[in-house]
């Protein structure tokens, strides 16, 4: 039975209350096209995307993408009425998937104010999306707990599904974030060997974060075999509006441009890549990360992720060794160069420009 197409872009609120990057998107047709068929077959089982499209964005945004990634895997995608966000079929079993994003807080750059507005403390910017990303770990577990015996769950494996919408910066933080969080692992020392080859030979580790108030937030969330439900994390910072220009159906502007940056394992060159939108291509799961348990109960099958341009990681807790395999090609880097349509509503753009996110 097909469902009926979700209606995304009929507002019921006052344009102030729309979000900069609702604004942009609703204003071009290209891109309502290109949402729209990510959206085609999604479950509105709480009967609210629209509005959290409309007004909070990320989080109706992340679902929206989730969805339309597992399908392009050839997974079987379900929504239950209730919980989990997702359930989903895979060749090595069902997995439960619970969706979440961390946003910026009062007085915090929103994602989009644009980035070269907002100065980067490295190390600042760091302790604040580690402080979140654990904080949405700790409560989606907690969440998980309360329903892991339920039929639509029990046996499978838990995939938390966690995207740090939080800052400008977001999309430069590559997985060193989760890393601290899950890992107790940072800033790594790396030599070139004899054979040319990049070798570890130590990292920093960071056990926990003292907040201003004085709260200690610990990490090292797959160090504790009391996270055992917890099978993995995935997160994409490549997972922005720009994604849309990678739609094989786009019909965009001729003057759009993608430039892409492209790691190649086999030499370790960064290969850059510029295109229009109709020549580039890149999967749903292109420049993600899959971050696994060691732990895990019920673990997940990273195979189907890797041959999708997602990047798997694992640590070994004995030795401290981060371990990962990166895919060829892997997504580093993603700017888009969109054009702004002529008949551009004067009312939805913000500071008197159209609000788009170029990553």
């Amino acid at each position: 039975m097909s469902l009926a197409p979700i209606d995304l872009w009929t507002t019921t609120v006052p344009t102030a209350r729309l979000h900069p990057h609702f604004r942009s998107l609703a204003a071009n047709p290209v891109e309502r096209a290109c949402l729209d068929r990510w959206a085609e077959g999604f479950a509105d089982v709480n009967n609210n995307i629209a509005h959290e499209f409309q007004t909070k964005f990320s989080p109706a945004f992340w679902e929206i993408y989730l969805y339309r990634m597992f399908v392009s895997m050839g997974f079987a995608v379900s929504r239950p009425a209730d919980r989990p966000d997702f359930v989903v079929k895979t060749p090595s079993g069902g997995i439960a998937v619970e969706a979440k994003v961390t946003e910026a807080g009062p007085g915090q750059p929103p994602v989009w104010m644009p980035i070269h507005e907002v100065p980067l403390d490295r190390e600042q910017f760091y302790e604040q999306t580690c402080a979140k990303l654990s904080g949405a770990i700790a409560s989606k577990l907690k969440h998980y707990r309360t329903y892991v015996n339920e039929p639509a769950v029990r046996d499978k494996a838990f995939l938390l599904c966690l995207n740090p919408y939080d800052s400008p910066h977001f999309i430069m933080q590559g997985f060193e974030a989760l890393a601290r969080v899950l890992y107790q692992y940072c800033d790594p020392t790396l030599v070139i060997d004899k054979n040319g080859n990049m070798v570890e030979t130590g990292h920093r580790r960071v056990e926990s974060f003292t907040t201003k108030s004085g709260t200690v937030v610990p990490f090292g969330v797959f160090l504790n075999p009391a996270n055992s439900e917890l099978s993995a994390v995935y997160f994409n910072p490549r997972a922005t509006v720009s994604k849309l220009f990678a739609d094989p159906k786009r019909e965009g502007h001729p003057k759009e441009r993608v430039f892409a940056q492209w790691y190649m394992v086999t030499d370790g060159t960064l290969h850059l890549q510029e295109a229009h939108p109709s020549n580039y291509r890149e999967t749903m799961a292109d420049g993600g990360y899959l971050m696994l348990n060691a732990y895990a109960k019920h673990p997940i099958d990273p195979e189907p992720f890797f041959k999708q341009g997602v990047k798997i990681c694992s640590f070994d807790a004995d030795k401290r060794v981060l371990m990962s395999r990166t895919p060829t090609p892997f997504l580093e880097t993603r700017i888009t160069c969109g054009v702004v349509p002529d008949d551009f509503p004067p009312e939805l753009m913000v500071k008197g420009k159209a609000a788009h996110s170029t990553e």
